[in-house]
């Protein structure tokens, strides 16, 4: 019973780290995407989101 129950709880420690695994992936894409827009002013005190699109007008 309790060798029944230890596998089942590697089972899904092991599925919550591939799933935290796939996370911080997604994290650190972010990260790269998100450091490309942002903008530091030149006393280097202040940052700057900089948010680009396209603007339609009717």
């Amino acid at each position: 019973m309790n060798e029944e129950l230890l596998t089942r709880l590697v089972d899904a420690l092991e599925g919550i780290n591939s799933s935290l695994s796939e996370i911080a992936v997604s994290l650190d894409s972010l990260d790269k995407n998100i450091d490309g827009c942002i903008s530091v002013s030149q006393n280097g005190k202040s940052r700057y989101l900089c948010i680009s699109g396209d603007v339609y007008t009717n």
